[in-house]
């Protein structure tokens, strides 16, 4: 498994260069230990770029979250657990619920999870609400959160189109968001404040992710 990773992450790499014109990342951009990832999703294009250029940036996995319907392809699949993706079943409790216990098993072992905290593709010009995915797992684990902001995916590869080969692609990834203070009061609180602490979380992912990326946060998320 390890040496198919490798191959797929240098083969997906080389395929990243058809769009991916540049990468902005800070000086203190972690290449090891445990990390989230947390990125818009406006394209098919985003789980592919971003998993594999951060495998090719941090000499190590990232294992982003990803739907199942995708595994279940010969090629597609393949690729992806060999990415070591981690799948779930949308409107599935139980598989949900697995899907989570994996990523915080991953961060537990400090390596890296990759998240789009909309859960949906957006429409290129706004983003979706954040699901709790994100903000959960950093909470629950103490693992910081790298915002990251992808631009020109959805005009590379717009849903129900063609993909439109060396249409410029750029990844900003922003400074990260420590959590640690925030966990342990996670743990030690209540359920009313755990939400509270959640919902906190994930807005202020959504701004530096609205921030990075160009796109404008969903309505009910101005004035937060």
């Amino acid at each position: 498994m390890k040496k198919n990773l490798w191959l797929v992450t240098a083969g997906a790499h080389l395929c990243n260069k058809i769009w991916l014109r540049k990468v902005i990342r800070p000086e203190s951009f972690p290449q090891r230990g445990k990390v989230i990832f947390a990125a818009n999703h406006s394209s098919l294009l985003d789980g592919i770029i971003m998993t594999t250029q951060l495998n090719w940036m941090r000499h190590a996995p990232t294992h982003t979250i990803a739907d199942q319907t995708p595994f279940e392809h010969w090629f597609m699949g393949y690729i992806l657990r060999s990415a070591r993706c981690i799948p779930f079943e949308r409107c599935n409790d139980e598989s949900t619920t697995k899907m989570l216990q994996m990523a915080i098993g991953y961060l537990k072992r400090d390596e890296a999870i990759g998240i789009f905290p909309e859960g949906h593709l957006n429409n290129g010009k706004s983003l979706r609400l954040p699901r709790p995915g994100a903000a959960l797992l950093a909470l629950e684990s103490g693992a910081p959160i790298i915002p990251i902001g992808l631009r020109g995916t959805y005009d590379a590869f717009p849903v129900g189109h063609r993909p439109k080969l060396f249409s410029p692609v750029t990844m900003h990834i922003g400074d990260p968001i420590d959590t640690a203070d925030l966990s342990a009061n996670y743990h030690n609180s209540d359920k009313e404040a755990r939400q509270y602490l959640i919902s906190g979380l994930s807005s202020q992912i959504m701004e530096c992710i609205s921030e990075l990326s160009g796109l404008t946060p969903h309505r009910r998320m101005k004035g937060k």
